[in-house]
């Protein structure tokens, strides 16, 4: 047992990228308060993808137990097609009889939703419709990256055990579901955060268990959130509240104050 914990700590095996992953999980965590907004997306995409990418690059992470190879197409397919309409199917019908929070709510409050576990929402940059959605496809592709890492080192991890157990596939999924729960919580994100990565979590995890496949498990990722995300794909930038159509206050130039944006004559002239 002494000498596969010692072999576990080789670029070469899984172990190694899993500690890794982790220990750069609770460093981004315990930074998150002091680390500036614009940066936050972009160094928690950097760690779900650099870390698997180098992993797969030395050799320690398997590319067909991430389901991103080596896999029966025609027979995930099958299987992976008919399950993600079912969960798409009732995702629709849960965002048709469910009222979410206004698209204009502000995405500070406590209560309004983000796309990512402890990412910047890309959808509050005020960018036109077709760059928001690419980018939340893009942050969903990343993240379920991760995910699928998280299972595919886990999974190699039990079946390098001296004495592994019965269906390695079963344990390795749930337990890397866990692991994802458990550092989530770091963040403390908002009940509805909370229901979007769940609801996202298990139902890519049965897909996994069944397909295999990264792809499709990245597809229903991206399904789930552009469905319940509550910023609908009408109001990305589109609405008479984006920053481009407000007005102004006029500055005081001798008092460096924002006044009123109606000017002093027509005020008197009103009254």
């Amino acid at each position: 047992m002494t000498d596969w914990r010692i072999a576990q700590l080789s670029p070469h095996a899984p172990g190694f990228w899993l500690l890794l992953s982790l220990l750069a999980t609770l460093a981004l965590s315990a930074t998150l308060k002091r680390t500036p907004r614009s940066w936050v997306q972009w160094l928690w995409l950097g760690h779900w993808l650099l870390i698997p990418y180098f992993g797969l690059l030395f050799g320690g992470l398997s590319p067909r137990l991430m389901g991103l190879a080596y896999f029966d197409w025609s027979a995930s397919l099958s299987l992976g097609a008919g399950l993600i309409f079912a969960v798409v199917a009732l995702l629709v019908t849960v965002r048709m009889t469910v009222d979410l929070p206004s698209p204009h709510q502000s995405p500070t409050e406590e209560s309004a939703p983000i796309i990512r576990s402890g990412a910047e929402h890309p959808l509050d940059a005020h960018r036109p419709a077709w760059q928001a959605v690419l980018m939340l496809i893009a942050t969903a592709g990343a993240e379920q990256f991760h995910w699928s890492f998280l299972r595919g080192g886990l999974w190699e991890v039990l079946l390098t055990l001296p004495d592994p157990p019965e269906l390695p596939a079963y344990w390795a999924i749930w337990i890397a579901a866990l692991v994802v729960i458990l550092t989530s919580a770091l963040r403390r994100p908002a009940v509805l955060q909370w229901l979007l990565l769940l609801v996202t979590l298990v139902t890519t995890s049965i897909l996994f268990f069944y397909t295999h496949n990264f792809w499709l498990c990245w597809i229903l990722h991206s399904a789930t959130v552009l469905i319940l995300a509550p910023y609908g794909l009408a109001s990305f930038g589109q609405n008479s509240d984006d920053r481009r159509y407000k007005k102004k206050p006029i500055t005081n130039m001798t008092t460096n104050k924002a006044t009123d944006t109606i000017p002093s004559w027509r005020r008197s002239r009103k009254t």
